[in-house]
């Protein structure tokens, strides 16, 4: 697993936005985790965020 918080401010909002646009289109938010290499609970908080405040 990446630590997505080495990542600079912007290529945090940058994998956040593609893991949230990955779920969207239908990818399983398991599968997102292992693609985008983060834990399956952080994909959950960014979906999760994502319906609660909108997004990409």
């Amino acid at each position: 697993m990446r630590d997505a918080r080495r990542l600079s401010p912007q290529a945090q909002e940058d994998l956040r936005r593609r893991v949230v646009v990955a779920v969207k289109a239908g990818m399983r938010q398991a599968a997102a985790a292992k693609a985008f290499q983060v834990t399956p609970k952080t994909v959950w908080r960014w979906v999760d965020a994502f319906d609660r405040e909108g997004g990409p």
